[in-house]
């Protein structure tokens, strides 16, 4: 590829390489990672959600109305009876601020109540706002740093007989909600997630997700809307739990988790399984809370990752495209990202998440680059061979050999059957002493077009210049019909077009010329013949030896031809017949003869 070629080539990988810094294209990337990462599995049988839902409100009343003996009475009833309380209750409602005296000293009993014989365990939710502080850095820099400005808890009575985390959920620059937020800091001290602070409950221990810089992990979601509610109609509504309708004994040993379940609680998002329906705040918790007790954490590998592969998936198809036809390149750059894809997906399944936009449009958009810029090229190259074979060929066969590209260019020959014409011109020295030097090179220039002329409308192929001779072959280098024939009218035209030449020269010096034309045809090898940087295309035999001495014997205005041509042609043609000559190099006499024009009952060309 031509140096152009190359700087451009850096200059879309230096752009590549740079993408991911400007966070360009990461909304596509976050969509391609949703379709490849994100496949629904189970739902853990031991994780519920209870909803306060349209069902419930419309029982109990919009939801700002509420008081909290609500929630206390639900929580009575979920631990009235050891054998089927659950092992942790999370309640996704925030409890900030007192109420009347009554409504939170229920509340507060409720718990109480409820953690009292260590077979449930409550969790509660806090909420934090976030901000950007200005911090300066070494010297006169100063940077952006996202803190906790403020974090609601619930009322001072509760804290006891619980334990709080924070419910924040952090959407992507898209709104999607991919990532759980698993701690922060606030005055000091660290702030975990309400679904760690669950985990925690239910298992006693704990256990730190690996986190990237910004202690956020990937959420691998194993259920969609729904799913740990129960159908539509016959989920666990929160009046249904009220009301004994629904079997309390499947949340033994559980974790319950209480929220809201109704759009106009302005709690719900969209996640990557859930792009047309909002998932509520809740059911997210519970995702999180099943990949926590699965340990099922996915790490955002550094942007050094995603760029270094996109540099190898780049050296690879800059390397495919270098070497194989752009038709398989296009197939290897499939196979190319298919792998990359496979391979990516092996790496979430380890628990690391990779970039994906950026390394296949980088094997896409310099794929698509090369093969544009090599059809660019092509064509270039081909108009440049059409204009250094149209000097020399037919515009026919130029834009043949043009389009055959390379192959044209190839040293070697072969044996072929051929015509070969010789004109030269007759008394040029006569001629050359009578003019000054710019009109003998106007006059060779005009005999020079005439020559040229007549034969590529003839179809035949100039072959060389050699002084004031012009040598054409036809029949190569590619096949023509009635070869002969045309090689013996294009020896006419040049004879009747030197007449009009002669006139021309006459009216400006006085001097005569003719044209002397020789013409033969038989077996001769043509081909490129020279070296690698210095080639012609030409024939050599004796067919051409006999054709230049036939040449030789052509008076002004005559085109002689061998016994060959003659009885190639036949009739067509009115011919005289020189008798046998003795022709310089040949070992014995041949019949020569002489073309005095076209038969008029005979269709030509």
């Amino acid at each position: 590829m031509k140096k152009r070629g190359l700087l451009l080539n850096l200059l879309i990988i230096v752009i590549l390489l740079l993408l991911p810094m400007f966070s360009l294209l990461q909304s596509v990337d976050y969509r391609l990672q949703d379709k490849l990462y994100q496949r629904l599995s189970l739902v853990s049988p031991n994780i519920f959600v209870i909803g306060i839902d349209e069902e419930t409100l419309a029982e109990l009343g919009p939801f700002q109305d509420w008081k909290r003996d609500n929630l206390a009475e639900l929580i009575e009833v979920l631990t009235a009876d050891s054998e089927s309380a659950p092992a942790v209750i999370g309640v996704d409602i925030g409890f900030y601020g007192n109420r009347s005296q009554s409504e939170d000293q229920h509340l507060v009993q409720s718990i109480k109540n409820a953690v009292a014989n260590d077979y449930t365990e409550v969790v509660l939710s806090s909420f934090a706002s976030f901000g950007n502080t200005v911090v300066e850095a070494d010297g006169d820099s100063f940077y952006l740093l996202s803190e906790a400005k403020t974090l609601e808890n619930p009322i001072d009575s509760l804290l006891p007989y619980v334990t709080v985390g924070h419910s924040n959920v952090m959407p992507d620059s898209d709104g999607i909600i991919r990532r759980s937020l698993h701690q922060f800091n606030f005055e000091g001290q660290t702030i975990y997630s309400f679904a760690y602070e669950i985990y925690k409950a239910y298992t006693g221990s704990e256990l730190e997700p690996p986190l990237s810089g910004s202690n956020q992990w990937y959420i691998p979601y194993s259920g969609k809307p729904m799913d740990y509610y129960g159908t539509q109609g016959y989920g666990s509504s929160m009046i249904r739990v009220l009301n004994k309708e629904y079997p309390t004994e499947v949340f033994a040993g559980s974790i319950v988790l209480i929220g809201p379940y109704s759009a106009g609680l302005m709690d719900s998002y969209y996640t990557p399984v859930s792009r047309s329906e909002q998932m509520n705040g809740v059911e997210i918790h519970a995702n999180i809370v099943q990949a926590l007790l699965e340990a099922n954490f996915k790490k955002q590998l550094p942007p050094a990752a995603g760029a270094a592969a996109t540099a190898l998936l780049i050296l690879i198809i800059l390397l495919l495209t270098a070497k194989l036809d752009f038709r398989i390149a296009g197939i290897g750059a499939f196979v190319l990202s298919i792998v990359y894809l496979l391979s990516s997906y092996a790496a979430y399944q380890s628990g690391y998440i990779i970039q994906l936009i950026y390394p296949l449009l980088g094997v896409w958009l310099i794929y698509l680059f090369r093969v544009f810029y090599n059809y660019w090229h092509e064509r270039r190259e081909r108009k440049r061979m059409m204009e250094i074979y149209s000097r020399y060929l037919s515009p026919q066969v130029a834009k043949s050999i043009a389009v055959s590209g390379d192959s044209a260019l190839a040293l070697g020959g072969q044996k072929k059957d051929i015509a070969v014409l010789f004109v030269d011109i007759r008394g040029f020295t006569t001629i050359s002493e009578s003019l000054g030097p710019e009109e003998v090179v106007a006059f060779l220039n005009h005999y020079l077009d005439l020559t040229t002329r007549s034969i590529f409308a003839n179809e035949g192929t100039v072959d060389k210049f050699i002084g004031d001779a012009t040598m054409a072959v036809f029949n190569a280098p590619f096949d023509l019909d009635d070869y002969v024939y045309k090689a013996v009218k294009t020896g006419l035209d040049m004879v009747e077009g030197a007449r009009q030449l002669e006139k021309e020269l006459t009216l400006a010096s006085g001097a005569k010329v003719g044209f002397g034309v020789g013409i033969n045809c038989g077996e001769a090898v043509v081909g490129n013949i020279g070296t690698s940087f210095r080639m012609e295309y030409t024939a050599i035999g004796d067919t051409v030896n006999t054709a230049s001495r036939l040449e030789g014997q052509a008076g002004p205005g005559e085109v002689i031809v061998s016994r060959a041509v003659i009885d190639r042609v036949g009739n067509r043609f009115l011919t005289t017949c020189l008798g046998e000559r003795k022709l310089k190099g040949k070992a014995g006499e041949i019949s020569v003869y002489r073309i005095d024009g076209i038969k008029d009952n005979i269709e030509g060309d």
